[in-house]
């Protein structure tokens, strides 16, 4: 399947980036797999008028390690700017939506959570030694997910402006919120819920670090067939 084939490229790219020293290597390297991953998701909004071959469903997604709570704010914000929607439990969540949307959230997560734990430890060891090691981290994490958050809705805004201009009329907005609708629905059905995650952050110093650090992960805005960022 295409997606398979896309979800290995990203997963690849990730890991060699993850793996380089040189930080220009390293953003080239991410920005190509989000470039993959926008290229794949508006060609499908594109193809609106096709019977979908993965059908809506859900997942369970591991938490992995201490802070899982405070963690998996940043798959919600991931998943909700990619047509999927969250649950949180103890020690995982279950993500909603297509299984091709899940795939890509899933794959995008693992690579951005990597580097908010690095860049955690790093702002951790060069803190006061007067600010509390739980609450900094915790509202570390917290800002790290509000930056990425906000970045992602930025490039998500403006894929679906770039793609109606390229087209010349309101189709892929129109596609996507039909889209949209169907993932609400099939979440109202099936999840028993409609609770979201919200964290509150306790140490400015702590959030304030993640902001910087959610600032400078490489999402990739490179251009992709004359639309950039993520599809929404």
């Amino acid at each position: 399947m295409v997606v398979d084939s896309t979800i290995s490229k990203i997963q690849a790219l990730f890991k060699k980036a993850a793996s380089t020293e040189f930080a220009a290597e390293a953003e080239a390297l991410q920005a190509k797999a989000q470039e993959l991953m926008t290229k794949y998701q508006i060609e499908e909004a594109m193809l609106a008028d096709r019977v979908k071959e993965t059908q809506l469903t859900s997942r369970d997604v591991m938490i992995k390690g201490s802070y899982n709570i405070d963690k998996s704010t940043l798959l919600h914000v991931i998943a909700k700017n990619n047509y999927c929607k969250v649950i949180r439990y103890r020690g995982y969540c279950k993500v909603f939506g297509y299984e091709d949307d899940i795939d890509l959230v899933v794959a995008m997560y693992t690579a951005l959570e990597t580097h908010m734990i690095s860049e955690m430890w790093v702002a951790w060891k060069s803190k006061p030694d007067s600010l509390h090691s739980i609450p900094f981290k915790k509202s570390f994490f917290a800002g790290y997910a509000s930056k990425i958050n906000s970045r992602l809705s930025a490039a998500k805004k403006q894929s679906i402006d770039e793609a109606n201009q390229y087209n010349g009329n309101d189709s892929v907005s129109l596609v996507l919120v039909k889209k949209e609708q169907k993932v609400e629905d099939y979440f109202d059905a099936n999840s028993g819920m409609t609770r979201t995650i919200t964290r509150t952050f306790s140490s400015n110093s702590g959030y304030g670090a993640g902001q910087s650090a959610g600032g400078r992960a490489n999402i990739g805005q490179g251009s992709v067939g004359g639309q950039s960022a993520l599809s929404r």
